[in-house]
């Protein structure tokens, strides 16, 4: 018995016994996501579509559309065995199912046996996402897709060590652009830092998580997507490519796997897909896909947005108003309508510039997240940031769990602590340390003292001292 597995671009990973495929990952085949924004860094060949769509099993880590991709499932046949995360919300089983497809949702860290030498497990998490873990042959792939470890590094730690160390694999994203980078000032010019400032501290984070888990190699994945719109493009430079994770990787003990390769399981061997790793300038259309900037809303459709934000009950206790812009109009939403007792510096708020078709197609599904991705919305905060309230309540608790009030998110909470404790408390704690870190970052900036901080951080985590910041 022979096992390989291939990267096929983005997030999709195609596993192999014998030369047939059994089971591929996340399939986005063709066509662009998030209003047109991303668009595949290389087309698949006609060898990875038809060895993804002859795969005896699909898995779908969670409904981001790069990963959920609607265009690209529509291609398989139905009765297509699709195996989904645990997740809170049973949205992407219901569609599946009413689509055709043949759904099984994966029990929480339960092995299930898809050929004699392969065999995967899922670690749904409350971020509404997913990590599989696929036992091929004697060597095991932690793919951890674009999805935090939500207080199960120890789990798969503990994992990792029953195998050879040379036979395990961790895929996972080695990009940072796949969110909200397109903030501006109040003079609308971007606050973003320069790329080569931003990409050193992913590469660096991306190399503790892989020596903490304990693996012996990293596979760059979840990331080779390309910005195609003409309002988004100008993201592309911050990107995290090859060159970029190979020129700072700090892990030498741990083998650096390029993207688009085959990789030999048995003997380990790595076969390069393509000649280089340029993107494909062809995957860029330079165009607003539908968009007219200068489009304003209907009536109907500010009462709709209105409406959208009021029932999440959750923002009130961290955001004030959100303003939005769109077609040149602008319109503030209260969060909490106590907060216009209080002096306008005091507030904490956001303002949005978005085009009209894109922000209503988002509205209308429920998935605001898109918005946050796709960077050719701008955004603008007033003393406060996106994380880690507002993005996490908007595009996890609301978008991908339907979680809107105070109680919904208790029972939310106690779902997933419940089967993990620990886990929890741990994955819990880390976030407070970070929410700690960031504050201390703002302070320290103000009293000017930020350099001398960062080198002490730095020092701790065991990144390069000299190094220009990830942040700036």
């Amino acid at each position: 018995m022979t096992c390989k597995f291939e990267t096929a671009g983005n997030a999709t990973l195609i596993f192999h016994e014998d030369g047939r495929p059994v089971l591929a990952t996340d399939p986005w085949l063709e066509g662009r996501c998030y209003s047109g924004s991303w668009a595949l860094e290389r087309r698949l060949t006609d060898e990875e579509r038809q060895a993804v769509l002859d795969a005896d099993y699909i898995w779908i880590s969670h409904g981001h559309p790069d990963h959920f991709h609607i265009k690209s499932l529509m291609q398989f046949g139905r009765g297509k065995k699709v195996l989904l995360p645990d997740h809170y919300a049973p949205d992407i089983k219901s569609f599946l199912i009413g689509q055709g497809f043949s759904v099984e949702v994966m029990p929480y860290r339960r092995w299930r046996t898809l050929s004699p030498g392969i065999r995967c497990m899922c670690l749904d998490n409350e971020n509404q996402d997913a990590i599989l873990l696929i036992e091929a042959g004697d060597s095991l792939i932690v793919n951890l897709n674009d999805s935090p470890l939500c207080g199960d590094a120890g789990f798969i730690r503990r994992l990792v060590r029953r195998y050879p160390r040379d036979k395990t694999y961790m895929a996972a994203l080695c990009s940072n652009d796949a969110d909200m980078m397109n903030i501006v000032d109040d003079a609308g010019r971007r606050t973003i830092g320069p790329p080569e400032a931003r990409k050193p501290g992913m590469v660096w984070a991306l190399g503790r998580t892989a020596r903490s888990l304990g693996v012996g190699a990293y596979v760059c994945s979840a990331s080779q997507h390309i910005y195609s719109r003409a309002d988004s493009i100008w993201a592309n430079p911050y990107r995290v490519g090859w060159n970029d994770v190979r020129a700072n990787w700090t892990q030498p003990q741990i083998r650096l796997i390029e993207p688009f390769a085959t990789v030999d399981l048995t003997d380990r061997s790595v076969t390069p897909k393509h000649p280089t790793q340029q993107s494909d300038p062809c995957q860029i259309e330079h165009d607003f896909y539908g968009d007219d900037w200068n489009e304003r809303l209907q009536p109907e459709e500010w009462k709709r947005l209105y409406a959208f934000f009021d029932e999440i009950e959750l923002l009130s206790r961290y955001v004030d108003f959100i303003d939005f812009t769109v077609g040149g109009e602008t319109r503030r939403i209260w969060t909490d309508i106590l907060a216009l007792r209080r002096p306008p510096e005091t507030l904490c708020g956001i303002g949005f510039e978005a085009p009209r078709r894109s922000l209503m197609k988002a509205i209308e599904h429920g998935y605001f997240d898109d918005m946050l991705i796709g960077n050719f919305m701008k955004t603008r905060l007033l003393n406060m940031s996106l994380y880690p309230h507002f993005t996490p309540i908007v595009a996890k608790l609301r978008g991908s769990a339907g979680v809107k009030t105070a109680a919904e998110r208790r029972a939310f909470a106690w779902r997933y602590f419940k089967r993990n404790p620990s886990g929890y408390a741990a994955w819990h704690g880390e976030q407070l340390v970070e929410a700690g870190i960031e504050r201390l970052r703002h302070v320290a900036d103000r009293l000017g003292i930020k350099k001398p901080l960062k080198t002490i951080y730095r020092r701790m985590l065991g990144d390069p001292i000299g190094s220009p910041s990830p942040r700036g």
